[in-house]
């Protein structure tokens, strides 16, 4: 594996321990990687949510609400003496009398007995009727920071069973899971569990009530009951698969039932919860919208009594994202950063799209944001990563110069304009020769250290390589402020690669001239390089080649003799170079010291 491969594969494992990390121990600093998760539940609850209510035929499950009329229409009634909450209880009595003679399965009532009251005498002897009637409890903080529950009116012990009806907030302040199963250490049934009342009232209807709870095997255990655990959330938590928005289940007024001479028919085999239904009170968001804590409580039944609980996979959602990761990292060594970005995208979309339709069709809920989180993650590293060295290497295929104006927001236009510059022209002395007694590899080491010493000195005298030639090498020196003229920096150049030539064992000769040129980008809209065109690029070259027959290493033309400052040159008189109709005069530069 190639440096790059190996720079991939670190990304990789990088990515993939920072989201481990997360998802592991979540920073205070940061939001735990399962609140990134909500927005796709929500989304496919969304998408999966009933549109139309239920009917009483299709429910299993029924709500028995009291309103703010309530009252009202009992004190009309004169079943109470004045029309204001609480009711007293002998009306829920007659109200589970009621019920019974109606045949329901299973009875809670989402209110809360904690305090005596006259009445619980005639409640208590309607309860004493049927086994397993349910009442709501909240939990309480004891003072040595236990939890436990608020225990029942003494009173009304020996008839109703209490249970839970804590429904946590997570992010976003919605009601998205309950927790199953909660150890009581506070009330006076001391060793019981005090489970959720939307899975007691199932449990009730079912009649295994009485029967010991546990969770294992990552599933709550209830006599025939079986709902999957969200282990992600706590150890005995369980996700709502909520069915449809508020008012989806079907409601029966209180004061209809008990009033009525006979009880709904359509109400037997039903699990009835019996609770407030306000617009003000006991109100909750969800991700169906705001519902009362009765219709939450419905929708936790259902699930339940359906066996329609949500199935998590939380445990492979780190691999999945690691499978995605890796993935997208072949795509960037086997092609380029744009094709596998394109990649990464099609990856995450087809990941989300595959899940949602994994949650409707069969109710399992495979993570979505721990994989595309480590897929973005491995895309936040991975693609500066790549510009850089996507902008090395572009760098070492033009000059320093073209890949400025081309990575700036300029960009590359076609055009030049006039500069003053010096240009010079480097070319090996017998280089053919060179080549028919030296191996190819020989060859190319030469040229090697030929091409480097030539960068080398060119970056410290403020210029670089323009252009490689076969074996001659073309630059130029532009002027620069507080800088040597560009003909002295161009001799220093000359005289570097006249000592580097010698240690690389060949000869080189140069060519230098200064005067106006054309700087800019030349080619076509598809194909440009930037360089210098004009009269003084020839006589550069003209120059070098005149090296040959004037037996000197350097040769200077006169516009560059008129630049030099600090160093000094010997006049060679005038000579005739091709392509120049009059002869020109050329100069040898004394030697430059190191």
């Amino acid at each position: 594996m190639n440096r790059r491969g190996q720079a991939l594969a670190f990304i990789g494992v990088l990515a993939f321990a920072l989201v481990a990390v997360l998802v592991w121990r979540p920073s205070p600093l940061l939001p735990a990687v399962g609140d990134l998760e909500w927005p796709f539940y929500d989304w496919h609850l969304q998408a999966s949510a009933r549109k139309k209510p239920l009917t009483i035929a299709e429910s299993p499950v029924v709500i028995v609400a009291m309103d703010d009329e309530t009252p009202i229409k009992l004190a009309f009634s004169e079943v109470l003496e004045d029309p204001f909450y609480p009711l007293p209880r002998s009306c829920h009595g007659d109200l589970l009398r009621q019920l019974e003679r109606a045949g329901v399965r299973g009875i809670a009532f989402d209110l809360v007995f904690t305090e005596k009251s006259e009445h619980d005498e005639s409640f208590l002897s309607a309860l004493k009727t049927r086994q397993g009637t349910l009442a709501a409890t909240r939990p309480l903080q004891t003072e040595t920071g236990e939890e436990t529950f608020v225990p029942l009116a003494s009173t009304l012990e020996e008839g109703l069973t209490p249970a839970s009806v804590e429904v946590p907030r997570s992010a976003g302040r919605s009601v998205r899971f309950i927790p199953s199963l909660v150890q009581d250490q506070g009330s006076t049934r001391l060793d019981r569990h005090v489970p959720h009342l939307g899975i007691a009232l199932v449990a009730a209807g079912e009649g295994v009530l009485e029967q010991a709870a546990q969770v294992t095997g990552g599933y709550f255990l209830w006599g025939t009951l079986r709902l999957p655990i969200a282990a992600s959330f706590g150890s005995n938590t369980a996700l709502i698969r909520y069915l449809g928005p508020e008012n989806t289940f079907p409601r029966v007024r209180y004061e209809d039932i008990l009033l009525s001479d006979s009880p709904p028919a359509e109400l037997k085999g039903k699990l009835v919860f019996v609770g407030r239904y306000s617009t003000l009170e006991d109100r909750h968001m969800t991700p169906l919208g705001e519902m009362t804590g009765t219709e939450i409580l419905a929708n936790i039944a259902y699930m339940t009594a359906t066996r329609n609980s949500l199935r998590t996979t939380e445990a492979w959602s780190l691999w999945i994202g690691l499978g995605l990761s890796v993935a997208f990292l072949i795509l960037v060594w086997r092609f380029t950063l744009l094709p596998a970005l394109l990649g990464a995208g099609l990856l995450g979309s087809a990941w989300t799209l595959l899940t949602h339709a994994t949650f409707l069709r069969t109710g399992v809920w495979w993570e979505s944001a721990t994989p595309l989180l480590l897929l973005g993650l491995s895309v936040a590293i991975t693609t500066p990563y790549e510009i850089v060295r996507a902008h090395r290497a572009f760098k070492t295929q033009v000059s320093a110069a073209a890949a400025h104006s081309a990575l700036s927001g300029r960009g590359m236009q076609l055009g030049t304009q006039e500069v003053y510059v010096t240009v010079v022209f480097c070319d090996i002395r017998g280089f053919t020769s060179f080549c028919e007694t030296h191996s190819a590899d020989a060859v190319e080491a030469m040229l090697r250290s030929y091409f480097e010493a030539g960068d080398s000195a060119a970056r410290r005298f403020g210029s670089e390589l323009d252009k490689f030639m076969g074996d001659a090498i073309l630059l130029y020196f532009f002027e620069l402020p507080k800088q040597e003229p560009g003909a002295v920096r161009a001799i220093r150049w000359a005289w570097e690669m006249q000592r580097a030539a010698e240690t690389i064992g060949i000869q080189v000769g140069i060519g230098i001239a200064s005067g106006l040129a054309r700087e800019g980008f030349i080619g076509t809209p598809g194909r440009m390089q930037r360089t210098v065109i004009g009269d003084v690029v020839n006589l550069a070259s003209r120059l070098q080649e005149a090296t040959k027959t004037l037996k000197t290493p350097i040769l200077l033309s006169e516009g560059s003799f008129s630049q030099l400052e600090s160093l000094t040159a010997e006049p060679l008189g005038e000579i005739t170079v091709r392509g120049k109709q009059q002869p020109v005069r050329v100069f040898r530069p004394a030697p430059v010291k190191e």
